[in-house]
């Protein structure tokens, strides 16, 4: 694909016969939601008539092609077609990509909400590799305006990624894919990353506190035994949402909720990049060295999120980040376990080693699980112990 300076699209005709992948992400800071993802979906492109439809490759053999947008062909040659993409992409989907069965079931059941694009502009379309990048405005039906950002590169799903299946939800939460229909079995997969997974820390984060965001990316390298992880400071200009680099972005109070969102493969589940806004706000209460504490459990937790561990809401003594909790927990969350216990949380450990280096459960000392929409699961039910009866042991 190539761009024009009046930003149209080349497609060449060879393009039809290729799935691409296809990531949109959008803002919407003054309606009902700040950030968000839409669904990702492996695309194909389909000539009818005088127009390119972009239609959702089928996932598996019980699916069948959905048209996503239809683009005007405003000009054909022997082995190319020019179209505008602005024209087509009208509409935002209500699908993420972060998901599980209790979201749909585990049957393929997917939700076609939608809310239109009116008066649509396209401020940017650029080349990034092989990847088209677009940077496009509007305003919703309620008059709200979108900015929204789209990836579509060529799908090249990571042949030496490991798809991990995820059986059900009852003692542990990863997000997962989409149902898949092998056989007669419906399969799910834990959306994770392949390695190495390497987060950039925006230039926009106070430096009083950029250390403390490091140490809870680096929480979870605890968990995992290993220096999986990496933090770099984000190059010069580098902000999110960004499609290179894992960005955690400082953002103004009001402006977003402190919250991570993923991108990923929807066939395999890998994730391929993650966005945490930081807001900042979180730094508003107590001393400085109880902000950063409380900074270390904020940063811990959504990072969590980003590798794709869900909430776990359970009752009984702190077993995990991933809990929501009073204030004055988290600081001590955040200076005992955070900064400096030699050992994580005993559900992070378990669960994010099960999931991502292949070991087995141990459902006999596996601290009880309960996330988001279960019946009477709710936060700020656990009780902090961090003790030495209820500190993270050695293994």
């Amino acid at each position: 694909m190539w761009v024009s300076a009046d930003m149209l699209v080349t497609i060449d005709k060879t393009d039809l016969k290729r799935k691409f992948l296809l990531q949109i992400s959008y803002e919407q800071a003054m309606g009902w939601q700040d950030f968000m993802n839409s669904r990702s979906r492996v695309v194909l492109f389909e000539r009818h008539k005088r127009t390119l439809r972009m239609v959702e490759a089928p996932r598996d053999s019980a699916a069948s092609s959905r048209e996503l947008a239809t683009f005007p062909i405003l000009e054909e040659t022997d082995h190319s077609f020019i179209v505008d993409f602005n024209a087509g992409l009208n509409k935002i989907s209500g699908e993420e990509d972060r998901t599980g069965e209790d979201y749909y079931g585990r049957e393929s059941l997917p939700n076609n909400s939608f809310f239109r694009l009116l008066q649509r502009k396209m401020l940017s379309v650029t080349r990034n590799g092989s990847m088209l990048v677009l940077e496009q405005e509007g305003l919703t039906q309620d008059n709200e305006r979108v900015l929204v950002y789209y990836y579509l590169s060529p799908y090249r799903p990571d042949p030496e990624f490991k798809r991990f299946e995820i059986k059900n939800l009852d003692r542990f939460g990863f997000y997962e894919t989409y149902p898949e229909r092998q056989g007669n079995r419906t399969v799910l997969y834990a959306m994770k990353f392949g390695n190495p997974i390497v987060f950039a820390l925006s230039s926009e984060i106070p430096e009083p506190y950029r250390q403390a965001v490091r140490e809870g990316v680096l929480y979870w390298n605890k968990a995992l035994g290993s220096p999986m992880l990496h933090v770099i400071d984000a190059p010069a200009g580098v902000f999110a949402p960004n499609p290179e680099y894992n960005v955690i972005q400082w953002v103004p109070d009001g402006a977003y909720a402190s919250t991570a969102h993923i991108q990923g493969d929807p066939l395999t589940g890998e994730i391929l990049h993650a966005q945490i806004f930081l807001r900042s706000g979180t730094t508003s209460e107590g001393g400085l060295d109880e902000q950063r504490n409380h900074l270390r459990y904020v940063v811990a937790h959504e990072v969590g999120h980003a590798l794709g561990l869900r909430h776990n809401f359970a009752e009984g003594p702190a077993s995990t980040v991933m809990n929501y909790f009073d204030y004055h927990v988290t600081v001590r969350i955040g200076r005992e376990v955070v900064l400096s216990g030699d050992h994580a949380l005993e559900y992070d450990r378990q669960v994010i080693r099960h999931v991502y280096l292949g070991e087995p459960l141990d459902l006999h000392t596996l601290p009880a699980f309960c996330t988001d929409s279960q019946p009477g699961c709710s936060p700020f039910r656990s009780r902090i112990r961090l003790g030495s009866s209820d500190a993270p042991k050695p293994e």
